[in-house]
């Protein structure tokens, strides 16, 4: 009835009987649900990938992970960009706390990148369930060699 009404309003109007839409109307609708949805779509997404084999520890942290250097402890041994360095079984029952496979490759990073003796980044992933005591471990030779500024990989948890 609308519709028909238009058209003949139209016609009397003196124009050819074709109904033009409000298209104003429409534009400002899908305007508004475009910002709508630019506003709520999040851009960050993984930026770092944890290891298929390890479950990450827990924590209620909510800063998000740079790609960074990424040094890897899983259960079979360290890994250097998912490279293994130093399996577990050579350096867990040594009495010092350096860990030279790994100490050699991030030596040789540093002076490949051309990187200074500041201190340099790098992400430590970790099984939940390894001992602390060889988290210490990559952690001194990582400052050893100049990798000093540590963030730890973690999952995101409740609260």
């Amino acid at each position: 009835m609308l519709i028909t009404r238009s058209i003949s309003s139209a016609k009397a109007a003196g124009g050819n009987g074709v109904a033009k839409p409000q298209l104003t109307s429409m534009v400002d609708m899908l305007t508004i649900l475009l910002v709508f949805l630019l506003k709520s779509f999040s851009m960050e997404g993984n930026l770092v990938t944890a290891s298929s084999d390890l479950v990450l520890p827990e924590s209620t942290s909510m800063e998000q992970p740079v790609p960074e250097l990424m040094v890897e402890i899983t259960l079979g041994g360290v890994k250097l960009d998912g490279a293994l360095i130093a399996p577990l079984a050579d350096f867990a029952a040594a009495d010092s706390l350096m860990i030279p496979g790994l100490y050699s490759e991030l030596r040789t990073l540093a002076e490949d990148e051309g990187l200074g003796e500041e201190e340099n980044k790098v992400t430590i992933q970790c099984d939940e369930s390894l001992d602390f005591s060889i988290v210490k471990r990559v952690m001194f030779t990582c400052a050893q060699a100049s990798f000093s500024d540590f963030s730890l990989l973690v999952r995101r948890g409740e609260g």
